[in-house]
């Protein structure tokens, strides 16, 4: 996966989701929308093939991360936004290590609202 394929794919989920995220008081939802995907685009890294390996939420969406080929194309303070090859899914993950990414269990196609799980 190359980063312009990475940025095609969030753009195409701002544009398709409607994004589930928290509005702060004193802000509009779609402003803070607004923000948060600018943000989360310059957060867009050179993608990264990944390993998931353990999960927070059990029940989840672990196994087909565990088992599928898992990009990391964001990075930012609250972790990795992932993505599985050939999918429109991204699901937020956490560490280091890149062979031993601890997902935080659920997915969805609204990137903003995975990266601010």
């Amino acid at each position: 996966m190359k980063r312009t394929e990475a940025i095609k794919k969030i753009k195409h989920s701002l544009a398709t989701c409607e994004p589930q995220i928290v509005t702060p008081a004193g802000t509009t939802y779609e402003e803070h929308v607004e923000r948060l995907s600018k943000k989360l685009l310059t957060e867009v890294i050179d993608p990264v093939r990944v390993k998931v390996a353990s999960t927070i939420i059990r029940g989840g969406d672990f196994e087909r991360y565990r088992d599928s080929e898992v990009w990391a194309i964001s990075k930012g303070a609250g972790g990795w936004l992932l993505t599985i090859a050939g999918s429109d899914d991204f699901a937020l993950g956490f560490g280091e290590d890149i062979q031993s990414i601890k997902m935080h269990g659920c997915s969805s196609n609204d990137a903003l609202g995975e990266w601010c799980a």
